[in-house]
């Protein structure tokens, strides 16, 4: 009698475990928006690497390219929402929403945000061979030549083409706009002398300022100076208050995921960007780790949401 009954519990066990089934009991995709090789695909790499270990289960990148990054983020919003699909959000995520008519998803609405992971501050360049050592100096010959002056980005309707609108706006100049296929060709333009000036994230353009191919003349940063470049002023040192603009990253999930497993991926991500590996890769890169709560990370997307829409809108940039 005594071993019938010891049978039947255990028969019932994977009934109760199932009940309370431990997560992650498989393998998690993590969406990325852009292809392999650029910051945010790096940044996810990175993470799911740690949280494979953490976590002892496979935490697999996938790349979903097209359509400025809304491709990837309306597959994670139509997702099952249990935690075995995320995607590693960025800027762009926050500015699709007024750039562009119709999208079958929304961003305020139908993502469940984890943590920012990290945000990297932007830097004003200019070609070496412009003869001035200043923001003031730039604003001052920009000024005087309205128009004569271009800038380029990574592409139109992208955070670097938002962030040099939102500087056009707080330093009352005019430039004119030159987008490229990629940051590396923006970049490649500047040092031969297509473009004057360029705002840009800094490991996109740190080995160009090191070699002295560009000259930095302002970090958009909240007003700190930045380890990796500690002669160069903030915006609101050099005299263009509240020009403040980071390109971020975090984990995002599609929404009404459970809390508990919102709850458990954001403190083992929190705990990944510890790591000391971890944290010195993304240091060296000039950024600044984060670590936010949910409810700090889902503040953070709304007051993204509204600050580029009144960008886009002021600018008079048309939604594709």
């Amino acid at each position: 009698m005594r071993n019938a009954i010891v049978i039947a519990l255990m028969l019932c066990v994977p009934v109760f475990s199932h009940g309370a089934e431990t997560y992650p009991s498989k393998s998690v995709r993590v969406v990325v928006p852009f292809a392999p090789g650029g910051s945010v695909d790096t940044t996810a790499r990175v993470i799911s690497q740690q949280l494979t270990e953490q976590l002892g289960r496979q935490f697999i990148v996938d790349n979903r390219t097209g359509a400025s990054g809304t491709i990837a983020n309306a597959i994670v919003a139509k997702s099952a929402p249990d935690g075995y699909t995320l995607m590693m959000a960025d800027t762009s995520t926050a500015i699709a929403g007024s750039l562009f008519k119709s999208l079958p998803f929304d961003v305020a609405r139908d993502f469940a945000p984890i943590t920012e992971i990290m945000r990297a501050p932007q830097v004003m360049v200019v070609n070496a061979s412009l003869n001035v050592s200043t923001l003031k100096d730039f604003l001052a010959l920009a000024q005087a030549n309205p128009g004569k002056f271009n800038y380029g980005s990574a592409g139109s309707g992208g955070a670097l083409h938002l962030t040099a609108e939102l500087f056009k706006m707080a330093a009352k100049v005019n430039l004119t706009h030159v987008p490229y296929k990629g940051g590396g060709e923006a970049i490649a333009a500047l040092m031969g002398g297509q473009t004057h000036v360029q705002i840009s994230t800094l490991p996109t353009v740190l080995a160009a300022i090191k070699s002295e191919k560009v000259r930095a003349l302002a970090v958009a940063s909240d007003g700190k100076r930045l380890p990796a470049l500690p002669n160069v002023p903030s915006m609101s040192e050099a005299g263009v208050p509240g020009m403040t603009a980071y390109v971020w990253y975090g984990l995002v999930g599609p929404a009404g995921m459970p809390k508990r497993v919102v709850s458990l991926l954001n403190a083992e991500a929190i705990k990944a960007i510890t790591v000391p590996v971890v944290r010195d890769r993304f240091a060296a890169q000039g950024a600044e780790i984060v670590g936010s709560t949910p409810e700090e990370f889902g503040k953070y997307l709304r007051q993204e949401l509204q600050r580029w829409s009144a960008v886009i809108k002021t600018a008079g940039i048309t939604p594709e």
